[in-house]
C-alpha cells in the first residue's frame, strides 16, 4: 500500500494544496522556510491527529477551519482519510476541536470518532501501536517519517526505550506479551482450581442430607396412606348428611313461602281498606267542586253572548283605519321625496365646495409642474456624449487583466533570467559551483552566459511590450469609465425632463377636469334646491293625516280588547263544560270502586284464615332443617382437618422429596467441581511450562533472525553513506548503534556530525526494510525530512545513490540539495509568494544532476 494523494486546506502557510504521489522517488525541494516539511506534518496529522504536532502549529494564522486530506492506493481499493479541525475559543484561550472526522474505503464512507479513527488507522498500517488519540507512535517517527532535525534522535535514545520500540516495530513483542499471559493464566488457573477442591469440600454435608431426606419419606408415605382410608369414610358421612339438609330445607322452604303469601295478604287487604276510605272521602269534595262550576257558568253567559256585535263593531273601526293608513302611505311617498331633496341639496353643496377645492388644488400643482419642467430644460447635457472606443468596460477590464497577468509573467521570466545570469557569473568568476562547491572549467560554460544574456535582453523586451500594453488598455479604461459616467448623467437628465414635461401635461389635464366638475356640481345644487321648494307644503297635509290615522288606531284598541274579553268567556265556558263531564264521570268511577274494594276484601280474608291456620307446623320444619346443617357442618369440619392433615403431610412428603434431590445434585456437583480441579490443574501445569517455554523460544529465534536481517542491512547502508572502510556499523543485543573504527568499538556521541547523521539514517533505513520484509508493517511509504543533515556534498550524492539501489516502493524526500533530482522520479518544488506557499510539480531532467530540472506541468494552488 502507497500513498497516492495530499489535499490540504488552511495548513501553516497553505491556503490550499493538492498534490498526487506516485511510486518511486518524489523530491520536495524549496527554500528554507517555504513550507516543505508542513506537507509532511498534514500527512501525519490526518493519520494521527494532533498527538505529535500540536493544532495551533499547524492552522493558518487567522484561519477558522483547517482540513487535511490523504488517500492511499493497495489491495485494489483507495482509502481516503480526512479530518477537519475549527478554532475555539474557551475560557479566554484559543484551541482546536475536531469539526469532522471521515474514512473511506473504496467509495464507502463511514464517520469515526478520534480514538476509533487511530484504531481503523494502525490496522490499516499494520503495525502495534496505542489506539489513544494523544499517544505518541516511536514506530511511525522511527520507521516510516524522520521529521526535520529529529533524525539524530534514534541514537540518543535510552537503550531499553529502543529496544521495546524495535520489539514493537518487529511484532516479537507479541510473543512476550504471551509468555506473560501465560504465567498469568497458569497462576489464575491453579487458583481457580483451588477455589474448585474448596467448593466441592464445602458439598459434603449432602451425603447426610441424602440419607436422612430419604427415611423421611418413606415414613411420611406410610402415614398418608393411612389418612386416605380415613378420608374415604368421612366423604361417605358427608354426602349422606347433605341429602338429609336438603330434604329439610325443602321442607322448610315450602314453609317458609306459605308465612310470604299470608304477610302479603295482609298487606293488601290493608292498602285496600285504605283506598277505600279515600274514596269515601273523595265523593263530597268532588260533588261541591260542581256545584261552584254551574254557578261560574251562570255568570259568563252575558259576556259570552256580546261576542258577535263586538266583533262587527272592530270589524268597521279596523276598515276606516286601513283607509287613513292607504292615504298616509300615499302623502309617505311625498315626504320621502322632499327627504330626498334635502339631502341632494345638501349632497349638491358639499361636492360644489370639493370641487372648488379639487380645481384651485389642480391650478397649483399645474404652476409647480411647468416651474418644475423649466429647470429640468435648463439643465445640462442638452446632447448625449459620443463614445470613445466600441468596446464595452466588462471587455476592456478582461484585456486588463490579461495584459497585467502577461506583465507579472514577464518579470518573472525577467526575474529568472537575472538569476541564472547571475549564477553563471559567479559560477565563471570563481570556478567554483556556489551549491555544490566542485570546481569547473569557464570554458565550457561561456555560451551559456551568453544564451543567458540573451535571454535576460529578450525578457527585458517582454516586460517593456507587456507594460506598454497594459498602460494603454489602463487609458482606454479611463476614457470609457469617463464616457460612461457622462452618458448615464445625459440619460439621467433627459429622463427626468420626459418626466416633468409629462407630469405637466397631467396637471392641466386635472385642472380642466376640476373645472368642468365644479360646473356640474353647480347645475346640480340649483336644481336640488328648485325641487326642495316644490315639496315643503305637502308635509303640513301628511301631519294631519297622521292625526286622523292616531285616533282611530286608539278606537281600534279598545274594541280588540271588548272581542278578546268575550272570546275568553266562551272559552271559559266550553272549559267548564268540559270540567263537569270530567268529575261526573270520576263520581261514577268511584262509587265502582268502592264496590269492588268491598269484595276483594271480603275474599281475601278468607284466605288469610286458611293460612293462620297451618302456621303453627312451619316452626318445627325450620328446627328440622337447621338441626340437619349443623350435622353436615360438624362431618365437614372434620373432612376438612383430615384433608388438611393430608396436604401439611403431602408438603412435609415433597419437602423430603425435595431434600432428596437437592442432595443428589449436590453429591453431582460435589463430583463435577473435584475432577474439574484436576483438569484445571493439568492445564495450568502445562500452560505455565511448556507452552510458555515453546512462546519465548519463538520470540528469541524471531528476534535472533530479526537482528541479524537488521545487522547485514544496517552494515551495508552504513557503508555506502560513508565512504571509510576503516568504519564498520554494528549494534549489540540491544540494537544501540556502535561503529568500529580500526578494531575498536567506538559509541555514537563520538563521530562526527555527518557520520552520526549516516549512522541514524542507516538505522532507520534497515529498520523499515525489516519490518516490511517481516509483513508488520502494510505501508510501503518512506518520509525523509532533510536527511543529508552535516552531510558533505559527496555524502549527499551516495545518498541518492543509496536510494535508488535500495529500489524502495515509495520515497518522499524533503531536501533543499537540489543534486538529488537526479534519482528523483519527481520534484515538487515549493515557493512562497506573497506569504503563501505554491507548489510546482516537476520531473527530473535528462541531464540529471548537472542541470536545474525542467518544468513538466505545473500544480498552482494559493
Amino acid at each position: 500500500m502507497r500513498l497516492s494523494r495530499l489535499r490540504l486546506k488552511n495548513i501553516r502557510s497553505y491556503e490550499t494544496a493538492d498534490v498526487s504521489f506516485t511510486e518511486g522517488t518524489t523530491l520536495i525541494v524549496g527554500d528554507v522556510g517555504s513550507g516543505k516539511t508542513s506537507l509532511l506534518y498534514a500527512i501525519e496529522m490526518a493519520l494521527f491527529g494532533v498527538a505529535e504536532v500540536n493544532a495551533a502549529y499547524l492552522v493558518r494564522h487567522g484561519a477558522g477551519h483547517a482540513e487535511v486530506s490523504v488517500e492511499f492506493e493497495g489491495d485494489e481499493k483507495r482509502y481516503e482519510i480526512s479530518r477537519r479541525f475549527r478554532r475555539l475559543r474557551r475560557k479566554g484561550q484559543e484551541t482546536f476541536e475536531a469539526e469532522r472526522i471521515r474514512f473511506t474505503e473504496g467509495g464507502a464512507e463511514t464517520a469515526y470518532s478520534a480514538t476509533e479513527l487511530r484504531q481503523r488507522v494502525i490496522d490499516l498500517l499494520g503495525f502495534p501501536d496505542n489506539p489513544s488519540p494523544q499517544a505518541h507512535s516511536d514506530l511511525w517517527r522511527w520507521a516510516v517519517y524522520v521529521p526535520q532535525e529529529r533524525m539524530r534522535d534514534i541514537l540518543g535514545a535510552r537503550p531499553q526505550d529502543r529496544l521495546e520500540t524495535v520489539r514493537k516495530a518487529l511484532g516479537v513483542e507479541r510473543y512476550r506479551t504471551a509468555a506473560e499471559n501465560a504465567q498469568e493464566l497458569a497462576t489464575d488457573l491453579r487458583r481457580t482450581a483451588a477455589a474448585r477442591r474448596a467448593e466441592a469440600d464445602r458439598l459434603r454435608h449432602f451425603d447426610e442430607e441424602f440419607a436422612e431426606a430419604s427415611a423421611l419419606g418413606d415414613r411420611l408415605r406410610l402415614d398418608r396412606v393411612e389418612l386416605e382410608r380415613s378420608l374415604a369414610g368421612q366423604l361417605e358421612r358427608v354426602s349422606a348428611l347433605e341429602t338429609t339438609r336438603k330434604e329439610a330445607e325443602e321442607r322448610a322452604r315450602r314453609a317458609e313461602a306459605d308465612d310470604r303469601e299470608l304477610e302479603s295478604l295482609e298487606r293488601e287487604a290493608e292498602t285496600d281498606r285504605s283506598s277505600l276510605e279515600a274514596a269515601l272521602a273523595e265523593l263530597p269534595r268532588r260533588q261541591s267542586e260542581a256545584a261552584r262550576l254551574t254557578e261560574e257558568l251562570h255568570a259568563l253567559e252575558r259576556d259570552a253572548n256580546g261576542l258577535d256585535p263586538s266583533r262587527a263593531a272592530l270589524t268597521k273601526t279596523e276598515q276606516e283605519l286601513s283607509r287613513a293608513r292607504a292615504e298616509l302611505d300615499r302623502r309617505a311617498a311625498d315626504l320621502r321625496s322632499l327627504a330626498g331633496a334635502r339631502a341632494l341639496k345638501t349632497s349638491a353643496e358639499e361636492r360644489e365646495q370639493e370641487a372648488q377645492m379639487a380645481l384651485d388644488h389642480a391650478r397649483a400643482e399645474e404652476g409647480e409642474a411647468g416651474r418644475v419642467h423649466e429647470e429640468a430644460l435648463a439643465e445640462g447635457p442638452s446632447k448625449e456624449p459620443p463614445a470613445p472606443a466600441p468596446d464595452p468596460l466588462s471587455r476592456i477590464e478582461e484585456r486588463l487583466a490579461i495584459a497585467r497577468g502577461d506583465e507579472t509573467t514577464a518579470l518573472q521570466r525577467l526575474t529568472q533570467a537575472e538569476s541564472s545570469l547571475a549564477e553563471l557569473e559567479e559560477l565563471l568568476r570563481g570556478g567554483v559551483c556556489p551549491r555544490c562547491h566542485q570546481p569547473v572549467r569557464p570554458a565550457e560554460f561561456a555560451p551559456h552566459r551568453s544564451e543567458a544574456r540573451a535571454s535576460v535582453q529578450e525578457a527585458k523586451a517582454r516586460l517593456s511590450a507587456a507594460e506598454e500594453l497594459r498602460a494603454h488598455t489602463e487609458q482606454e479604461r479611463n476614457a470609457r469609465e469617463r464616457y460612461e459616467r457622462a452618458s448615464e448623467r445625459w440619460k439621467e437628465v433627459e429622463k427626468r425632463r420626459k418626466a416633468t414635461g409629462a407630469a405637466r401635461e397631467r396637471a392641466a389635464r386635472a385642472a380642466q377636469t376640476a373645472a368642468r366638475k365644479l360646473e356640474s356640481a353647480h347645475a346640480a345644487g340649483e336644481e336640488a334646491r328648485g325641487r326642495l321648494a316644490q315639496l315643503l307644503p305637502r308635509e303640513s297635509e301628511e301631519a294631519a293625516v297622521r292625526e286622523r290615522v292616531a285616533g282611530l288606531e286608539a278606537a281600534t284598541a279598545e274594541k280588540t280588547r271588548e272581542v278578546e274579553r268575550a272570546v275568553r268567556a266562551v272559552e271559559r265556558r266550553g272549559g267548564i263544560e268540559r270540567s263537569m263531564a270530567s268529575i261526573e264521570g270520576e263520581l261514577g268511577r268511584i262509587e265502582r270502586e268502592v264496590v269492588a274494594v268491598r269484595v276483594r276484601l271480603e275474599t281475601r280474608g278468607q284466605r288469610v284464615a286458611a293460612l293462620r291456620s297451618v302456621r303453627a307446623s312451619s316452626d318445627a320444619l325450620s328446627e328440622a332443617a337447621r338441626s340437619a346443617t349443623r350435622q353436615l357442618s360438624d362431618a365437614q369440619n372434620s373432612l376438612a382437618e383430615t384433608r388438611a392433615a393430608k396436604a401439611r403431610l403431602d408438603t412435609r412428603l415433597d419437602e423430603a422429596d425435595r431434600r432428596v434431590r437437592s442432595a443428589e445434585r449436590g453429591r453431582q456437583e460435589r463430583a463435577e467441581l473435584t475432577a474439574e480441579a484436576r483438569e484445571i490443574d493439568d492445564k495450568a501445569t502445562w500452560v505455565g511450562t511448556a507452552f510458555r517455554s515453546a512462546v519465548l523460544d519463538m520470540e528469541q529465534k524471531l528476534l535472533t533472525h530479526a537482528q541479524g536481517m537488521f545487522e547485514r542491512e544496517f552494515a551495508r547502508y552504513f557503508a555506502s553513506l560513508v565512504d571509510d572502510p576503516a568504519l564498520v556499523a554494528r549494534t549489540d543485543p540491544a540494537f544501540t548503534p556502535l561503529v568500529m573504527i580500526e578494531g575498536e568499538w567506538t559509541p555514537a556521541e563520538a563521530l562526527s556530525g555527518g557520520e552520526r547523521t549516516s549512522l541514524a539514517l542507516a538505522f532507520r533505513l534497515a529498520l523499515a526494510r525489516v519490518v516490511r520484509s517481516m509483513g508488520s508493517l502494510h505501508l510501503d511509504t518512506i518520509l525523509l525530512d532533510e536527511p543529508t543533515d552535516g552531510f558533505s556534498p559527496e555524502q549527499v550524492i551516495r545518498m541518492g545513490e543509496l536510494l535508488e539501489e535500495l529500489a524502495l516502493p515509495q520515497v518522499i524526500l524533503v531536501s533543499h540539495e537540489s543534486q538529488l533530482a537526479a534519482i528523483a522520479d519527481r520534484v515538487v518544488r515549493v515557493q512562497k509568494v506573497e506569504g503563501r506557499s505554491v507548489l510546482d510539480t516537476t520531473a527530473p531532467s535528462p541531464a540529471g544532476a548537472n542541470g536545474p530540472p525542467s518544468p513538466v506541468a505545473v500544480e498552482r494552488t494559493a
